[in-house]
């Protein structure tokens, strides 16, 4: 184990990496995209008086910050991404600066770091995956999500604490590199912390949901990487659960949710073919390449029998592009893995990855939606 900062972990090498790969033209680009930015802010400062009322978020200001998030994911690249944002590193050392807290990180041999949220000799563990579509740094809503859920369950006298993976970025890192960094943090978790699979809960939102889903089916299908070396994972007991937050299980843009909340959520079409891209190194839509593993919507329900979890919560925002292909994988799962074993929760009026995002935004955790109350209370009763 670790302090932060001794060196620079994989993620952190990878992300300064793809920045170093961008012109000088690419780098000035930055300023008129940032300049879009805050002139499509403008608009929807405006917008929100003529548009239909069903057509965008009923907060306003909601409407406003996920405008900004639109035209950032969808005006940049990737390259330029990983410019604009600090890596998941800096930023879990900023969170822990503001709360005043020491960083501590777990570093595996190829460089691989997860940080410490809580106390590292806590009986039970959240094994967190950050969501950005496997191309985004986790940024500090996502690790203040995670600081607010271990302090939920401390509040209720659990001993608890959260791994974060800071996984490697797409493109510099595209799949399956992500897969081989879950499974060696498990094996490290279970054969060096020696912490048992059913004090273990998997969470993760967006492409960490996604993640933990590999992971899930790696576990009972070793994956066939004809690529990089991805360890077996085995375990003596099925994990205790997992926490799967808007997660992204399908490439497939078609879906009419994607018409339907166009307007209401904080990603669109853009972003998704570019992050999918990136995370596949090849052009959208990845037929070619697509597998159970990448894509859970393409797996079967015979595929999920077994599964080494005792119970899988999915929760989704009724006002998310995702949420179609969300309800239709949820159906599969629940015939494969077994109705009672899913807790499917749809919060009306709730956009993709709340929990997180409403931090970025500024909403404090006691004005929090109903996804976070539901993800606090789930692993709650469980720990």
């Amino acid at each position: 184990m670790s302090k932060l900062p001794n060196n620079q972990s994989s993620s952190y090498r990878k992300q300064k990496a793809s920045v170093a790969q961008l012109s000088l033209v690419e780098k000035l680009d930055t300023i008129p995209a940032v300049l879009s930015i805050l002139g499509n802010v403008v608009l929807a400062l405006f917008s929100g008086f003529y548009k239909p009322k069903d057509s965008i978020p009923k907060s306003y200001n909601r409407h406003v910050y996920l405008t900004a998030i639109r035209t950032l994911t969808r005006r940049t690249s990737v390259k330029q991404q990983h410019l604009l944002l600090p890596p998941t590193d800096d930023a879990y050392a900023a969170v822990c600066k503001k709360r005043g807290v020491k960083p501590q990180s777990e570093i595996l041999e190829d460089g691989t770091r997860a940080h410490w949220i809580g106390d590292p000799k806590a009986e039970k563990l959240v094994m967190n995956f950050h969501g950005g579509g496997y191309c985004l740094p986790a940024g500090p809503d996502m690790i203040e999500f995670m600081f607010q859920i271990v302090d939920a369950l401390k509040r209720s006298g659990k001993n608890a604490a959260c791994l974060f993976l800071a996984y490697d970025l797409a493109p510099s890192a595209p799949y399956p590199r992500q897969l081989q960094q879950a499974s060696m943090l498990l094996n490290h978790v279970l054969n060096t912390l020696h912490i048992p699979p059913n004090n273990i809960i998997l969470t993760g939102d967006s492409a960490g949901a996604n993640l933990a889903l590999s992971l899930l089916s790696h576990i009972s299908h070793p994956h066939p990487s004809p690529t990089i070396p991805i360890p077996k994972v085995s375990l003596s007991t099925p994990l205790l659960g997992c926490v799967l937050v808007s997660p992204w299980v399908s490439f497939d843009l078609s879906a009419d949710s994607f018409k339907r909340n166009a307007w209401k959520d904080c990603i669109g079409t853009e972003a998704g073919k570019q992050w999918s891209s990136a995370f596949m190194g090849c052009p959208w839509p990845h037929t070619e390449v697509s597998d159970e593993y990448n894509q859970a919507c393409t797996a079967s329900a015979e595929w999920w029998e077994g599964l080494k979890v005792q119970q899988i919560l999915v929760t989704a925002g009724e006002e998310e592009v995702l949420v179609d292909g969300i309800k239709g994988f949820v159906e599969t799962l629940k015939k494969g893995f077994g109705e009672d074993k899913v807790e499917f929760f749809v919060a009306e009026g709730e956009y993709h990855d709340q929990p997180s995002v409403d931090l970025q935004i500024g909403i404090k955790e006691k004005d929090e939606g109903l996804q976070a109350k539901e993800i606090k209370r789930w692993i709650s009763s469980k720990l």
